[in-house]
């Protein structure tokens, strides 16, 4: 496992971590600004979006282990140590799920139990009773503050849904990745095959030139001694 795949793991547990926090501020922000403003309504927006970019990441994070986990590629004590950093952002992404839930809940909660209130704290026309006009008027707010949760709701699924496409398309492209390095590896595996079975050949042949050496040795020698044998005898 390289330094540079080390790198690259830490530098995104540490983005996840710094998008953790920033969500985190910008909740502690919402609370003191005034519902439904604009401020308020934006943080809404920054928040939704930093939290699903949150949740991808941390994906993206589980399936890269997951792959590692699977090809035997990591060593047993750093495949330890990422499982606990991905454990530790789940726990965090879940703590910011329930901030956000509860926040959620009691926004609705103060919706549905506003407009009685409301309607009792309306000053009373002249006659002591509350005018058509100022009724007509409380179920229009109430209209146009249900509208805008449910706008802000919609905004939260489309971005959910682009978050899902690219977590597919990745998944896909990892998916690709992996074939492609599955044949590279099948064509490097023929490759040395064939590389072996030269060698083998051409050692085969290096031997027999050796022992073709060697023979020519044997009758040099005896072609020598019987030219020796031949001048004694004539001497």
């Amino acid at each position: 496992m390289s330094l540079l795949d080390v790198d690259s793991w830490s530098r995104e547990c540490e983005a996840c971590s710094t998008l953790n926090q920033n969500i985190i501020q910008k909740l502690e922000i919402r609370e003191k600004r005034q519902k439904n403003s604009f401020e308020y309504n934006r943080l809404t927006t920054a928040i939704q979006t930093e939290l699903k970019q949150f949740e991808g990441e941390v994906k993206e994070l589980i399936q890269k282990l997951q792959l590692l986990e699977a090809a035997r590629s990591i060593e047993p004590d750093e495949l330890y140590n990422r499982k606990q950093q991905v454990e530790a952002l789940q726990n965090q992404l879940a703590q910011v799920n329930r901030k956000i839930t509860q926040d959620t809940r009691g926004e609705r909660a103060e919706l549905f139990a506003q407009p009685p209130n409301y309607l009792n704290n309306r000053p009373e026309s002249s006659n002591g009773s509350t005018s058509p006009a100022e009724i007509a008027s409380d179920v229009n707010t109430l209209k146009n503050r249900q509208i805008d949760i449910l706008e802000r709701q919609n905004r939260g699924l489309e971005v959910l849904s682009q978050t899902i496409s690219r977590q597919r398309s990745l998944a896909s492209q990892l998916g690709q990745e992996v074939e492609n390095q599955n044949d590279i590896l099948d064509n490097l595996a023929d490759t040395m095959d064939r590389v072996d079975a030269r060698v083998h050949v051409e050692t085969g042949n290096i031997g027999d030139i050796n022992r073709r050496d060697s023979t020519w040795g044997y009758w040099l020698v005896i072609i020598i001694l019987f030219v020796a044998i031949v001048i004694v005898a004539v001497i």
